[in-house]
């Protein structure tokens, strides 16, 4: 069984490192503000705004759970601002959950063949291989919580507690779905954990509370809460007016329809769409012509849950139906691949309960034939898949993982010691992070010369934006300029980073036909080689 699982896990590993540098093509900017906050935390000892060793991170947009800067820390020091500097801390604990839902499986139902499968369909999931190969805080978080409800089964509180609170510190989800899940175990097990454990479970969230009552931990929630969308009361007053009457105020009112949201909500978490047809409609979350899970795991997945309910194995049908909790109170948390990621256990489980009930169907005389059938099939599905993703996701989604600005921002870090002003286009996408991460600029340096980052009209003639070091600016050309052309508005002695979508009209390929006036220096391009970053200067 012990060969059988490090096979599972070694073929996780694969799936999760193997074409790194690949897919998903560049990093996007969360993650790129990953990497650099753990450069700062590593060189400093403080976040991008001078706090000292913070435990909720402020980054230039938002404040961010800290905990996954801080375990980047150590591939940052090895491999420096890279690809997979930032990535590997994912592979690597994307490679831990098979084993951990081997455990935790083994520890509820005490079957070796339902754990191994599990494990493996876990390690199988389109779902956690693609966030694992991303710098996605979920990733961690659901470790930490799986490790704490196997700590809490074998009654390791301290430790689990531990592990429970550090959960809290990765990604918003943990923060509503880890207390109740606590209270779950305690009650569906019927132990409660010695007082000392509690006490140090809210030593450990002092931190969390202190930046949860200042602001800094709602931040992130108001901006993404259904409680907070505007389109919302428009149309109940809309639906009001149609009927003025006290029908209207009973219809249509605050509590039904931020119901109707809510249902809605939970219940879509559960379709065929998001499951097994299409998923998140965001390409950074899906690669789209599936679902979240292989479409053909569907039957096993319903006979799987089916058999949990048969079993009592109520833990995991527990943890299934709070999983969508958190997601539920958020704008589009219906289909939001992140902020469902807890889903994933409850559902490998189903899985392999659900694989090791069909053959136990079958008739013994059927069963070899029929599992040959079946992994053959798999086996040409999976790799049309991984097929799919490696060679036409990689170019297709370019667009939503930023590519153009590692090359670009690469050989401007190269050059720029040769000018003496660098103007950084800021409309294309915020351009400051990546900035300081590709050109491997000092976090003490930053820290000492940057005071905002509002735009200034006319910081230097004609370009509206920020500076940095008195030689950096970030922002657009003006209006006129833009208006006129900005290549008449090029100042001497002077670099720029342009945007092709931003800056040069039209489908105008600078490459092979630059104004006059201009010398292109460098040119970053995506897959299908269209331009979209220009590094040049003036003739």
């Amino acid at each position: 069984m012990w060969v059988l699982l490090s096979l599972v896990i070694f073929l996780g590993s694969f799936l999760r490192f193997g074409f790194l540098d690949k897919v998903p093509p560049e990093l996007f900017g969360d993650e790129v503000d990953v990497g650099y906050q753990a450069a700062s935390l590593l060189h400093t000892g403080r976040d991008l705004y001078g706090q000292v060793m913070p435990t909720y991170i402020h980054s230039l947009s938002e404040w961010r759970a800290p905990l996954l800067m801080y375990a980047t820390v150590p591939t940052i020091a090895i491999w420096g601002n890279s690809q997979t500097a930032v990535r590997l801390p994912q592979v690597i604990f994307g490679t831990l959950a098979p084993l951990l839902v081997f455990i935790l499986a083994y520890q509820t139902t005490k079957s070796k063949s339902i754990s191994l499968l599990s494990a493996l369909s876990l390690a199988l999931m389109p779902w956690h291989i693609h966030y694992s190969r991303v710098a996605f805080e979920v990733v961690l978080m659901l470790d930490l919580i799986m490790l704490g409800t196997l700590l809490f089964l074998k009654q390791r509180f301290e430790l689990c507690v531990l592990s429970f609170a550090l959960s809290m510190y990765t990604y918003s989800t943990a923060v509503v779905f880890t207390p109740l899940w606590v209270i779950i175990l305690m009650i569906f097990n019927r132990r409660f954990p010695p007082w000392r454990s509690g006490v140090l479970f809210v030593m450990l969230l002092v931190p969390f509370i202190l930046n949860l009552t200042t602001g800094h931990a709602q931040d992130r929630f108001n901006s993404l809460s259904a409680f907070n969308n505007p389109v919302l009361i428009k149309t109940i007053n809309l639906l009001r007016n149609q009927d003025p009457s006290y029908q209207g105020y009973l219809w249509h009112n605050k509590v039904e329809t931020y119901f109707s949201i809510l249902l809605g909500n939970y219940l879509r978490a559960f379709s065929s769409e998001f499951l097994f047809i299409r998923g998140d409609p965001t390409y950074r979350h899906s690669i789209q012509i599936i679902g979240q899970l292989l479409p053909i795991t569907a039957p096993f997945v319903f006979l799987g849950l089916w058999s949990l309910v048969k079993r009592r194995q109520w833990l995991w049908l527990i943890w299934l139906a709070l999983a969508p909790l958190p997601a539920t109170f958020t704008v589009d948390g219906g289909f939001h691949a992140t902020r469902l990621f807890l889903m994933i256990p409850s559902v490998s489980v189903a899985t392999g309960i659900g694989v090791l009930q069909f053959f136990q169907i079958l008739a013994p005389r059927f069963r070899l034939m029929v599992s040959g059938l079946l992994s053959l099939g798999f086996i040409l599905y999976f790799s049309l898949i991984a097929h799919y993703y490696i060679v036409h996701y990689a170019k297709d989604s370019w667009r939503w993982w930023h590519v153009g600005y590692q090359s670009a921002l690469t050989e401007l870090a190269r050059i720029a010691p040769n000018y003496q002003r660098v103007f950084i286009n800021n409309t294309y996408e915020p351009s400051l992070v990546r900035f300081l991460f590709w050109t491997n600029y000092p976090p003490a340096k930053f820290q000492q010369q940057f005071t905002l980052d509002q735009p200034v009209d006319d910081i230097v003639a004609n370009y509206n934006g920020f500076s940095l070091d008195d030689k950096y600016f970030f922002g657009q050309f003006s209006s006129p300029a833009q208006k006129i052309g900005i290549a008449n508005y090029l100042l001497p002695d002077s670099l720029y980073l342009i945007s092709q979508r931003d800056d040069v009209a039209g489908d105008w390929d600078w490459r092979k036909n630059p104004p006059d006036n201009v010398v292109v220096l460098f040119t970053s391009t995506n897959a299908y080689d269209s331009p979209i970053l220009y590094l040049i200067t003036k003739k």
